[in-house]
Parts: structure tokens; C-alpha cells; sequence
């Protein structure tokens, strides 16, 4: 099976900084998540890297119901189906997305082109309030109701989790260290397409202090961990990469948007 790479998308300068204080604004908690990020234009090789700082961009603790449209307009069993997948994570956490027919906070595409906009991707968190009304914030290229059950609870629940603030686990220092930079930058070359500035953002620089498990250890099989290929690391071994929510994330969503309790 061909491996599906989610990269996240990330706001023009112009917009960026608007969104960090929006994101503090939203949820103080954000600017404790603070970290230094390397960034170059999609799909331009050879385009000239920015430095930049980035905050968190979770939704408030007290959670989130979130509006989401598709903006070329599938057939009613294939959005009911995105949705409840979508919506996976309510099964602990205080969050809920829901279909509209008018602009939705959350759009979403299925674009095979132009390059920048293709593929498999979501802007993390609140994020996607800085984006223009007539502009996907997440694309699953080619979902269909033909594609696997499987695909549905890696990709769909995958992103939905960007959507909600959760980071790529796979970008834990402990994982990172574990890939062989010179393979990384040939294979990402071969198979995306990716400077080697797109390889660092995308895959070896760890994001510790904003993963998705908030714990010491990383969790391979979080479905915020994406395979990565034994051909690249360092011992010859996979990193597996999760194929559905697993405990640990369900936990984690729980504490970052807990359910209130309700007292008698």
C-alpha cells in the first residue's frame, strides 16, 4: 500500500501572526506552545526558507462545535460517512463537527491539483478561521465511497485531529532521531517532491513541546504518528504509524477538551 504523507498546511506570513494572537486570545494556553519553525513555499523547489515562531492553535478548553462544509458537493453518503469519522473524537472529548450547506468553518475539498493544494492535509486548530471563505481547510484528494474503511479511520480521523490543534506525532524528538537525514532528503525527493527545507519542517524537526500526547514517551501508534518507512531510519525498522485513534489518544483529546460532568 502506497504511503499516504499528511503534511500540514501552514498561513502566509501575512496572515500568521493575526492567528497567533487570535490562538491566545481563544485558549491562553497556545502561547506555552511556542516553538521556532522553519518554513519554504509548497511545491517550489528551491524556494527561500523562512524562520518563524508558531504557537499552539487548540480550541478552548471549555470545546468546540465546528461547522463543516465540502465545497464540491459529494454525495450525501460520502459526507455523512467523512463526518462520522470526524467525529470519532467525541467518544471522549468535549468537540463536535457538523455538516452545513452554507460556508462552514471547516471546508472541505478533494483536489488532485494544483501541487499546493493537493493531497492530504488539514491547518491545525483555529487556524483555519484565518482562511479565505472560498478556500478549502482540509483536502483528502480522491475519497470516494469506494476508498477502504481503513483509509477512513488513518486519513479522515488523521486529520480531523489537525483540525482540532493535535500536532504530528511523528515529529517527537524520539522518533525524529531515529530517521537517517541523508535518506530522508533522497526519499522525500523521490516520492514528494520536497526540498530538503520541506523535509526538515515536514519531518525532522521535533516538535516535543507540541505533540498530541503530552507525555515523556512517544507513541508510534497514535493516529497522529504517520508511517515512515524502514528505507529511512536509522536501525532498518519501521515506525509503524497508527491506523486509528488509539487509548492513549482518546486520553489525551479528554484531557485537552474534557466533557462536563454532570452533577445530581
Amino acid at each position: 500500500m502506497p504511503i499516504i504523507v499528511c503534511r500540514t498546511k501552514s498561513l502566509p506570513p501575512a496572515r500568521a501572526e493575526e492567528a497567533m494572537q487570535r490562538a491566545v486570545e481563544l485558549n491562553p494556553a497556545n502561547a506555552a506552545l511556542s516553538r521556532l519553525v522553519k518554513r519554504t513555499p509548497v511545491g517550489r523547489r528551491g524556494g527561500v526558507a523562512r524562520l518563524a515562531v508558531n504557537v499552539g492553535h487548540r480550541w478552548p478548553a471549555t470545546g468546540v462545535e465546528l461547522s463543516v462544509q465540502f465545497l464540491d458537493d459529494p454525495p450525501k453518503a460520502l459526507r455523512t460517512r467523512i463526518v462520522s469519522h470526524l467525529n470519532a473524537w467525541r467518544e471522549t472529548a468535549n468537540v463536535r463537527f457538523r455538516e452545513t450547506r452554507s460556508t462552514g468553518q471547516v471546508r472541505i475539498a478533494r483536489l488532485d491539483a494544483p501541487e499546493d493544494w493537493a493531497g492530504y492535509w488539514s491547518y491545525v486548530g483555529d487556524e483555519i478561521l484565518g482562511i479565505p471563505a472560498d478556500e478549502p481547510t482540509m483536502n483528502l484528494e480522491g475519497f470516494t465511497m469506494k476508498t477502504p474503511e481503513a483509509e477512513f479511520r488513518r486519513v479522515v480521523r488523521h486529520e480531523a485531529g489537525h483540525t482540532l490543534g493535535f500536532e504530528h506525532e511523528h515529529m517527537r524528538t524520539a522518533l525524529v532521531q531515529k530517521i537517517d537525514r541523508r535518506k530522508a532528503y533522497a526519499f522525500f525527493d523521490r516520492t514528494q517532491g520536497w526540498t530538503r527545507e520541506e523535509v526538515d519542517e515536514q519531518v525532522l524537526t521535533p516538535l516535543a513541546r507540541a505533540s498530541i500526547m503530552g507525555t515523556r514517551e512517544s507513541d508510534p501508534l497514535s493516529v497522529m504518528c504517520y508511517q515512515i518507512p524502514a528505507a529511512i531510519t536509522k536501525d532498518g525498522k519501521a515506525i509503524r504509524g497508527g491506523k486509528d485513534i488509539n487509548r492513549k489518544d482518546f486520553a489525551f483529546a479528554a484531557a485537552v477538551y474534557p466533557k462536563r460532568v454532570r452533577r445530581r
